[in-house]
Order: C-alpha cells, then sequence, then structure tokens
C-alpha cells in the first residue's frame, strides 16, 4: 500500500521514498507526495529523482492501494 502523504499534507514538494514496484513506464513508491487525481480533479506532475537522475512524472494514477508514477 502507497501512503499517501498528500493526505495529511497537500503541500509537501519534497519526501523521501523507496520504490516497491517497477512496471514497464511507471513505478509504485512507498509513500508519495503525488495525488493521484479523481473527481475531476487532474494528477500532480512534477519530477523524480533517483542516483543523480531526473524523471518526469506525467500521469499518476490509483490501482487499489497502489499509486503508479
Amino acid at each position: 500500500m502507497t501512503d499517501p502523504i498528500f493526505h495529511r499534507d497537500a503541500y509537501v514538494r519534497e519526501f523521501g521514498a523507496t520504490v516497491k514496484s517497477v512496471g514497464e513506464s511507471a513505478v509504485v513508491l512507498d509513500r508519495t507526495a503525488f495525488f493521484p487525481g479523481g473527481g475531476g480533479q487532474p494528477c500532480d506532475v512534477g519530477t523524480l529523482t533517483a542516483d543523480g537522475r531526473e524523471y518526469t512524472v506525467s500521469k499518476v494514477s490509483r490501482d487499489g492501494n497502489e499509486i503508479w508514477h
């Protein structure tokens, strides 16, 4: 289950997390500040940084208890 940091603080701009799952073009983190959208509200976008590399997050979606970036 992804811990939804955005439920506690919608203004978080940086957070640490661990990659739990890797898909073809997305990852599941153990925690996230990215809102997955819903109810007419668009998802958050931004970047993830790992090992000195920056990855663009252009879509965030929920699949059960997991949030894919």
